[in-house]
């Protein structure tokens, strides 16, 4: 699964979930790879490590994991959209918004990342 792939299922589940009557309806299966080793390719280890603990919604073990990838990759937006992603699981709006500003500032070029990056906003708007 590239990563086109990945950030449209991102982008569909985020969509899906905007139809829900309730904004905390959770989406699970947003960051899961069918093909785990494409995407160890395209992804860093702390990223995998990260997605692997929010597969298991150990959500605050997925932030350290994040952080420290942020550490190493400041300027890659997954890290940063992923990190959102697992505030917004935590009901940490503040955060979550937070987060998704500097994902955005960071894949301007990449439009199907900047759809999912609205997606999760309006998630963390509600």
């Amino acid at each position: 699964m590239n990563i086109r792939m990945l950030l449209m299922a991102l982008v569909i589940a985020f969509v899906a979930a905007c139809t829900a009557p309730k904004p905390m309806v959770r989406t699970d299966d947003y960051h899961k790879s069918e093909e785990p080793e494409k995407t160890e390719k395209t992804l860093n280890g702390l990223q995998l490590k990260a997605l692997q603990l929010m597969n298991q919604q150990e959500f605050e073990q997925a932030i350290l994991y994040l952080q420290r990838a942020i550490k190493v990759e400041p300027r890659n937006p997954l890290n940063w959209h992923y990190l959102a992603q697992n505030y917004w699981h935590l009901e940490d709006f503040v955060n979550c918004r937070a987060m998704i500003q500097r994902a955005v500032s960071y894949s301007q070029f990449d439009a199907d990342l900047m759809r999912a990056n609205e997606a999760l906003l309006k998630q963390c708007s509600n």
